[in-house]
């Protein structure tokens, strides 16, 4: 049984610096958890309420909880009544660079951030380059948003450039090259991304070597980053 010292330690999970402080995050619901008993990840804390164990079928060892606890531990108005603590690993930059890579130049937004997993994650990247001040990847919204994908991608969190002078790196702005016309260069290279409201930095434009842009064939104001980051890198993705 979950202790209510365990439950006051879970519940605090909902704020970035006590994951952090703890190196752990919680993932809610049947689906997520199934795919996190199969991730290798390590599991701390199986919770389930009465309620949910008596009218589902129950793989693995829950530890039974209120509804009352459940409540307080959730993200959710309505609580799915299953959830799982998971040790928190940080993922190890890679030694060297290859492919196709995906850098997002600050993202607050835990639901852009939610849907870039998915996309990378579609599209076979098992890295997605963070800048230092992005929203943290094992918030709330990120995880329910990813629909499981932050199991399967890496969010790299830098405070310099990852792309070297030998390795091209390509920014999105609306005064770049269409990209319906644009040559990609050979791989590995760098797909950079800024954010949805303030666009690429000044300081990591002057890193860029080209730019491309969407054409926009009516009267819509903008696209949401990760619309623009699906069109993007499906239209590189060509061969």
């Amino acid at each position: 049984m979950a202790s209510q010292s365990d439950i006051k330690r879970i519940s605090a999970l909902s704020m970035a610096k006590y994951r952090q402080k703890y190196a752990q995050f919680m993932v809610e619901g049947r689906k997520l958890v199934q795919e996190v008993f199969h991730s290798g990840l390590e599991i701390q804390h199986f919770l389930v309420t009465e309620e949910y164990r008596n009218k589902n079928e129950i793989f693995g060892n829950p530890q039974v909880i209120s509804d009352r606890d459940m409540k307080k531990i959730s993200h959710h108005t309505t609580p799915p009544g299953i959830a799982v603590v998971v040790k928190r690993e940080v993922p190890k930059r890679p030694d060297e660079i290859h492919g196709i890579n995906l850098f997002i130049d600050g993202v607050s937004d835990p639901g852009n951030l939610g849907a870039l997993m998915r996309i990378a994650d579609w599209y076979g990247l098992t890295e997605l380059w963070l800048s230092d001040d992005a929203v943290d990847e094992t918030n709330p919204k990120v995880i329910a948003s990813s629909m499981g994908s932050f199991l399967r991608v890496n969010c790299i969190r830098t405070h310099d450039f990852p792309w070297k002078k030998d390795v091209p790196a390509i920014g999105a702005d609306l005064k770049g090259e269409s990209i319906y016309s644009f040559e990609a260069p050979s791989v590995p290279y760098f797909l950079v991304m800024g954010s949805e409201s303030h666009g690429l930095r000044e300081e990591t434009r002057k890193t860029l070597t080209n730019f491309v842009h969407i054409p926009r064939k009516g009267n819509a104001e903008s696209l949401n980053l990760s619309v623009s980051t699906g069109i993007i890198l499906d239209r590189l993705m060509i061969p």
